[in-house]
Formats: C-alpha cells, sequence, structure tokens
C-alpha cells in the first residue's frame, strides 16, 4: 500500500542520515585514536601533534573512507530493522 511505501522510504531516508550523522561525529575521534596508537602520545599531545601538523583540517582527514566504512553499514542496519518491524506488524 502507499503508507507501506511511504514508510519505508521514510526509514531509507532517516536510516541515510543517521548513517551520515555516525561517520561525521565519529571521524575525529577515529583520527585522533590512530594517532594516538601511531605516535604513542597521550590524547592530548596527539590532538596537539595533529593541529600543529595539519590546522584543525585533521577533524576531515580521512572522511571519505569513514563515511563508506561507518555509514553504509550503519544505515543498512537501521533501514533494514525498520523494514522488518513495519514487515511483523503487518503479519
Amino acid at each position: 500500500t502507499t503508507k507501506d511505501k511511504d514508510a519505508l522510504i521514510r526509514a531509507a531516508i532517516k536510516s541515510s542520515f543517521a548513517g551520515v550523522a555516525g561517520a561525521v561525529l565519529t571521524n575525529p575521534l577515529d583520527v585522533i585514536r590512530n594517532e594516538m596508537f601511531k605516535t604513542n602520545l597521550s590524547l592530548v599531545d596527539s590532538i596537539k601533534a595533529l593541529h600543529r601538523e595539519l590546522g584543525w583540517s585533521f577533524l576531515v582527514r580521512g572522511m571519505s573512507k569513514n563515511l563508506i566504512a561507518v555509514s553504509i553499514p550503519v544505515a543498512t542496519t537501521i533501514f533494514f530493522t525498520d523494514a522488518l518491524i513495519q514487515y511483523s506488524k503487518n503479519t
């Protein structure tokens, strides 16, 4: 039905936005964590070193890879969960 189709479209949009938001919000933390492992520096020293080397652009370093690695699995999981919940309500 149209109502079911609209619900799936809303679920797809919602899950896509959630996936992208998750990737964008966690990317700076991933960059800092990777720098800490690579250099064996503390949290604060890693942030200072990244800022000294790249400026604030370190916050978006590797964003494209993170969007693929994080947003696609998150969006897929949320979408299929919503779709299965919708399907279970209709049966």
